[in-house]
């Protein structure tokens, strides 16, 4: 029985090499995507042609906006702060 075992074995070691060897397909890897070979093939080829309808009065002068104003801050806060400080404390229950 454990020799019938041993030749088994020993006979598979022995396989043939181009059986041993695996191959693989480079068909599947070179593939190629025809529309996207059109659609480059295409953009390389186009030339845009200058448009007669674009000239340089449809083009409006730049103007920037009026700068704002600097905003106006009371100088006097010391009044406003004195009578701050004197209203009287309202307490909340």
């Amino acid at each position: 029985m454990f020799a019938r075992i041993a030749t088994r074995s020993s006979a598979a070691i022995k396989a043939p090499r181009s059986m041993v060897v695996r191959s693989f397909s480079v068909a599947a890897i070179q593939q190629k995507d025809v529309v996207s070979d059109l659609y480059i093939k295409e953009l390389k080829a186009y030339k845009p042609t200058a448009s007669a309808s674009a000239d340089e009065s449809q083009v409006k002068d730049l103007k920037l906006p009026a700068a704002p104003e600097v905003p106006k801050v009371d100088e006097d806060l010391s009044a406003q702060l004195a009578a701050y400080d004197a209203e009287p404390e309202e307490a909340t229950q």
